[in-house]
């Protein structure tokens, strides 16, 4: 490891615009106080908000900090839940879909199917793995959902399910009183946070803000990041870095920031790192000009990604970004009902971008420059759109799934479509959820056709893998999807749904309901007795059976 003047040269890896993950704990750097104090306060209460702004690293936090401290200490942590994640399980074939539900409980009870998890209430499934400390006292159970914007906020599509599954959740924090919940919001969605704490928390909730990174915990990053030794040493050191990165220059001088934005360290870092080995030495009179053209780049390449993503002209998004946020004035803010001709879905994206910052302020939405030292690079833009480097195919597919999580069905499947695309031979297993996820996307919208036929080639390819359970799952749904339109179709399907996943009462149901549909009423009835003596309670059968009750 580097000391504090030790000189910087190209490093790698990054992880780029994903955050850290359990897995990547030993790369986390610069965190350990709010790691402790996070872990301190979700043990000891009952509901904890953590906030900040977007890209300032609460994922990464809480996946790579607090999570594995916590385990260390023989905590009960339950794997962290993210509402914007989607399966690659086909949601057709489930009979009931409730996707706030079903994605916390296919995390929390991620060794079940999400057939069993979307059935089961919370505070049942809570109760089923209690754990203990050594001396026989009940151990919290830490719960966590990131994302939580998406249950905060109203849903065009699923808001019954939204509301229910917020009851729910507040029902399950009272019959189990050893539930400790930590829920990720933005800092714009603090307010509704608290609002529906008083909901879900018989006691008073703990706020945690998480802010940038202090200037020493950002050099404690930037001297972690492992060295390639083939690659010369530069001449830049941490320090010189991590000053460049809080200094903000201005007609009436200079100003340094009291902290620095995480996602320009590593965008500055990365910038480096990929510079050639012939030209790694950097003099120190050159780095504000190199620092320039990282955030440049960066800043170019996010409004081009938006613009493309949102079918917006790039002149003009370019030009009103450099215009709002550039300069001196840059640092002042708009408010959302002052962004002109850009829609607000569009301001949004530079924030999920990490451009910009949003905001609760005197009441209202404002929108900032996500730190002041972006300021300076943002006036060097131009008006044009440059060349998208976008990321891999699973990364792409992660911007899908954010993007239906945030509302928008078409920009999903387009980002699902390229992930697809930019699949290799390689890459079998990520083209088989894109194209479950297609499936998915067109189900919700009520193109059956289309959820058909993406279910169909989702299962090619799994069969290809090969995964003989989601080829399997992938029938059952094309089987449900089929039920009215083409029961004879639906009873083949599900009949070879079942030949793969013989113990699925889902299944089996489904194959039922079809049946019955074809007029095989005498064979519909044996498979609904069959599945009622292996589960007595389950809810579809008892529900075919007593619709059969009038039928001979």
């Amino acid at each position: 490891m580097m000391t504090a003047q030790s000189p910087l040269g190209p490093r790698g890896p990054h992880v780029g615009a994903r955050p850290f993950t359990e897995a990547d704990r030993e790369m986390f750097h610069g965190r350990g106080r709010e790691a402790r104090e996070v872990a301190e306060a979700w043990k000891n209460t009952r509901l904890v908000l953590l906030h900040g702004s977007a890209g300032v690293g609460k994922t990464s936090l809480l996946c790579a900090g607090v999570v594995p401290l916590l385990k260390e200490e023989g905590a009960h942590v339950l794997p962290v839940a993210d509402l914007a994640h989607r399966s690659s399980f086909p949601v057709a074939a489930l009979a009931e879909h409730d996707p706030f539900r079903l994605a916390v409980l296919a995390a929390w009870h991620s060794s079940a199917s999400p057939v069993h998890v979307s059935e089961v209430p919370i505070g049942t499934f809570l109760r089923r793995d209690p754990r203990t400390d050594r001396f026989g006292n009940a151990l919290p159970i830490l719960g966590a959902i990131d994302g939580a914007e998406v249950l905060l906020r109203r849903s065009e599509r699923y808001e019954r399910q939204r509301r229910d599954f917020l009851a729910e959740l507040a029902q399950a924090m009272r019959e189990v009183p050893d539930l400790h919940l930590l829920l990720v919001v933005r800092d714009e969605m603090l307010p509704e946070a608290m609002e529906a704490a008083g909901g879900l928390s018989p006691t008073e909730p703990a706020a945690y803000s998480l802010g940038p990174l202090t200037p020493e915990a950002a050099r404690e990053v930037v001297e972690a990041l492992p060295r390639p030794a083939t690659r010369p040493r530069g001449v830049i050191t941490a320090d010189a870095l991590v000053d460049e990165l809080r200094t903000v220059r201005l007609e009436r001088g200079v100003q340094r920031t009291s902290q620095v934005h995480p996602v320009l360290v590593q965008t500055v870092h990365r910038h480096f790192s990929q510079r050639p080995s012939e030209d790694a030495e950097i003099a120190p009179e050159r780095l504000p000009a190199e620092v320039d053209a990282a955030l440049r780049d960066f800043c170019a390449q996010g409004l081009s990604m938006v613009a493309a993503d949102h079918s917006f002209p790039a002149s003009t998004l370019f030009t009103w970004f450099r215009s709002v946020f550039g300069g001196p004035q840059g640092r002042a803010g708009i408010s959302a009902s002052s962004c002109g001709d850009v829609p607000k879905t569009v301001v949004d994206a530079l924030e999920d971008a990490h451009l910009v910052r949003a905001r609760s302020r005197h009441g209202g939405l404002y929108y900032e420059v996500l730190h002041p030292r972006l300021t300076e690079p943002i006036m060097q833009l131009g008006d044009g759109a440059v060349p998208i480097r976008r990321p891999g195919p699973p990364a792409r597919l992660r911007q899908a799934h954010r993007a239906l999580a945030d509302g928008d069905d078409e920009l999903a499947r387009r980002h699902a479509e390229a992930a697809m695309r930019a699949c290799g031979e390689g890459d079998l297993r990520t083209k088989a959820n894109a194209a479950s996820f297609l499936g998915d996307i067109a189900y919700e919208r009520g193109d059956v056709d289309a959820a058909v036929a993406h279910y169909r080639e989702a299962a090619a390819i799994f069969e290809a893998v090969p995964d003989n359970t989601a080829v399997g799952w992938l029938l059952a749904g094309i089987g449900r999807l089929l039920l009215e339109r083409d029961p004879g179709q639906a009873v083949r399907q599900l009949r070879a749904a079942a030949g793969r996943l013989p113990h699925e009462l889902s299944i089996q149901t489904a194959l039922g309901r079809a049946l019955l549909e074809t007029g095989h009423t005498h064979a519909a009835r044996a498979v609904f007795e069959d599945v009622l003596g292996r589960d007595s309670k389950n809810r579809e059968a008892l529900h075919a059976k007593r619709a059969m009750s009038g039928i001979g």
